[in-house]
């Protein structure tokens, strides 16, 4: 395994269950999932991902997920990051909040990874978290 991605497991994935478990008693409603994969294993941009997604499971006829995902990108070369809280389909409304204003990933955006990136990013964890509650309470998009 990259040795980037170790490390971000390392520090994400332990966090992440903690958050997933503080929605599970103060967010009704909502099945949590904590996980990490490989994306784009057929493309030039071998990346991996991380997330704390939540799906709605009351009766819901708009989007019924949202997620905090952090993706890495570009393992095999200059690697980038992105991070972020997005609503799924079909909603369209894409981002709550996002690291560093990201606005795209692959296969030439995203923020060259650093040791000060990656400071950065664990910083701006609790303002990601806070938003990813914001949305879960609100159970919309903030612009709809």
């Amino acid at each position: 395994m990259n040795p980037l991605v170790k490390k971000l497991e390392k520090r994400l994935l332990p966090e992440f269950e903690e958050i997933a478990e503080k929605i599970r008693q103060e967010i009704p409603n909502v099945i949590v999932t904590v996980s990490s994969d490989t994306i784009g294993s057929q493309t030039q941009f071998q990346g991996y991902d991380f997330w704390i997604e939540c799906l709605f499971t009351s009766d819901y006829e708009e989007t019924d997920n949202v997620a905090l995902t952090v993706g890495l990108g570009h393992l095999t070369t200059t690697p980038r990051i992105e991070a972020g809280v997005i609503w799924g389909y079909p909603s369209g409304k894409g981002e709550e909040a996002s690291f560093r204003n990201w606005g795209g990933i692959f296969p030439n955006e995203g923020i060259i990874v650093s040791d000060e990136v990656l400071e950065d990013l664990y910083r701006d964890l609790p303002r990601l978290y806070e938003a990813l509650f914001e949305a879960l309470k609100r159970r919309k998009p903030i612009d709809e």
